[in-house]
């Protein structure tokens, strides 16, 4: 299965979501490192994800995590639908140290979710507001997104993550991958050893690589570097930074290793990238970096 990355133009550095109202959706397998949250409010259509189709109807919400493939398809030839998309980075509430962003970033949140109508009528007013920009809107937008989240804790539609992603032991597989994702997206920027997060875990390295690998589809090599481009993305477009800060940023301490591994996952160079980034909206995804250790020379 191909997987393209989409990347997020949020148009504005300063306002971590992006709002959505289109009836035009990635018909090929995507995925970002942002939160999405997804309502379809006319027609039907299908929705794949984790090679899964859903044959969804109007008023269904799909909550999706990053880095989670996804596609959206029309039921037939010539049919139509239309949805709204709120897609955000956690920054929206606060660093990482700020109360509401452990609370968000504790949660395991339901990929399919159920949200009163007037709460979804909320988003179509807000998509409004955005084409207008009308003053203010800005500040509602985030408020109807803190609502449904605030919705959905109080409906109880999300499981808790134990507190500590890194030492906490997990009793279950897919609570050790958490744990993994959660380590590489906490201590990207710094060097990344297996061995050192296999010492929490009661897996051994063969059997949790082999787990790692059937639970996300990529080597634990392959996703750290994944990660650390997505990242670089980010601050090429929105950052001051010249190639080789990005690169130290990002986890990576040698620049040629940096290059060759972003052309691979981009198909340009970092540069070309930084110039044009806005244009390249749907790069392929890295073919083969499996050969690659996770901590750089």
């Amino acid at each position: 299965m191909s997987v393209e990355y989409e990347f997020f133009d949020k148009s504005e550095p300063d306002f971590p979501i992006g709002l959505f109202s289109q009836t035009i959706y990635f018909d090929y397998f995507h995925h970002h490192i942002e939160y999405e949250l997804f309502y379809l409010d006319k027609g039907s259509c299908i929705f794949c994800i984790d090679n899964t189709e859903h044959h969804i109807q109007a008023g269904t919400v799909i909550f999706i995590e990053p880095g989670v493939s996804h596609l959206v398809k029309a039921v037939a030839d010539g049919a139509t639908f239309h949805y709204h998309a709120l897609v955000f980075d956690p920054a929206v509430f606060g660093s990482k140290t700020d109360a509401c962003r452990r609370i968000f970033d504790k949660m395991k949140i339901k990929r399919f979710l159920t949200i009163p109508p007037e709460l979804l009528k909320c988003i179509e007013r807000m998509t409004i507001l955005q084409a207008t920009k009308s003053f203010g809107y800005q500040v509602q937008i985030k408020s109807v997104l803190m609502t449904i989240i605030s919705y959905v804790i109080e409906t109880h539609q999300y499981m808790e993550i134990i507190s500590d992603p890194v030492f906490d032991k997990k009793s279950t597989s897919v609570s050790a991958i958490d744990t993994a994702i959660r380590y590489i997206q906490d201590h990207y920027r710094e060097n990344i050893c297996l061995d050192d997060l296999l010492k929490t875990t009661n897996y051994c390295k063969s059997h949790f690589i082999r787990l790692f690998k059937s639970s996300t589809g990529m080597k634990f090599t392959d996703y750290v570097n994944m990660y650390r481009i997505e990242k670089s993305c980010l601050d090429l477009i929105y950052s001051d930074k010249n190639i080789t800060e990005i690169a130290r940023d990002n986890g990576f301490n040698n620049i040629q290793y940096f290059s060759k591994i972003f052309k691979e996952y981009m198909n340009c160079t970092p540069m070309k990238y930084k110039k044009n980034g806005k244009d390249i909206t749907v790069p392929s995804t890295i073919a083969n970096i499996g050969d690659f250790t996770l901590t750089q020379e």
